[in-house]
């Protein structure tokens, strides 16, 4: 397992190389087929694509249908962007920066657990002397590169 301070660094880097994918995942939305769309915008025909593939037309429509409906696989895109002289790029692109997600994580574990520490107390009538918002801040900052930060 990582130090926390690799686990940093390597958090950082992975955002930075996210965070520059974030407008072109905008830029996709409403695009129900990539392989509609760039071959429209080549001025290539489906019988032309298909030709190109060394399959038949109806095959390169089953292959749009799948693809519309999330099911065609990685290789087979692969296997068309190819055919249009183009690559596939597989990515995951986080909805918001990957250190909010983590935090967002690490708050969420850390009021749960203090909530349940509370629960403790109270039933031994002991009281919480911190202010729990100071508390939920310093633990948070240790919880968040936790190894154990997505356990359930």
């Amino acid at each position: 397992m990582k130090t926390p301070k690799q686990q940093t660094i390597m958090t950082k880097q992975v955002s930075r190389k996210l965070e520059a994918l974030r407008p072109l995942a905008k830029e996709a939305n409403g695009v129900s087929s990539w392989i509609d769309y760039l071959r429209l915008g080549l001025g290539m025909s489906l019988t032309q694509l298909a030709s190109r593939l060394g399959i038949t037309q109806p095959s390169l429509s089953s292959s749009i249908k799948l693809e519309k409906e999330g099911r065609i696989t990685v290789n087979k895109l692969r296997q068309i962007a190819d055919a249009m002289d183009c690559d596939v790029v597989y990515s995951f692109v986080p909805r918001k920066k990957i250190e909010d997600i983590m935090r967002d994580q690490a708050i969420k574990k850390t009021k749960a657990l203090m909530d349940e520490t509370e629960n403790h107390m109270s039933l031994e009538d002991q009281k919480v002397t911190r202010d729990k918002n100071e508390r939920l801040k310093e633990l948070v900052e240790e919880k968040m590169f936790s190894k154990y930060l997505w356990d359930k």
